[in-house]
């Protein structure tokens, strides 16, 4: 899954995309897709079978059997499920807790360029 990043919008929203694959299951580092090649095996915790994410293919057939816990919910295609797996408020709160950070940080950092903006005005003013 290769990647070429232009800007900074296109690699934050493979970030994300790549942060939502990883709530849905492990990704694999070293083994790669028998089908296209590609390093980009996810294996989903919840149907218990790995999958490729660059050709959205099951690797592992479906059992067949209607009791089975996992096959019996498993979607069509790897991509069904990223989709039926709603994560983005979750993600939305994750990145809101992390930017108040941020925001605050760059608040008090704002004021005190100001507040030595000033007194430096003020003292450039009195002579």
């Amino acid at each position: 899954m290769v990647m070429e990043m232009k800007n900074r919008k296109n690699y934050l929203r493979a970030r994300k995309r790549k942060l939502k694959w990883t709530q849905l299951g492990c990704i694999s580092q070293n083994g790669a897709c028998p089908i296209c090649g590609e390093k980009a095996l996810i294996q989903f915790d919840q149907y218990d079978a790995w999958a490729c994410m660059s050709c959205m293919e099951w690797l592992d057939e479906a059992c067949g059997d209607p009791q089975c816990p996992y096959c019996s919910i498993r979607p069509e295609t790897p991509y069904d499920a990223y989709v039926l797996n709603d994560t983005d408020a979750g993600l939305k709160k994750r990145w809101r807790c992390d930017n108040y950070q941020h925001k605050t940080d760059g608040r008090a950092k704002h004021e005190k360029r100001r507040k030595q903006y000033i007194l430096l005005r003020r003292y450039s003013d009195g002579k």
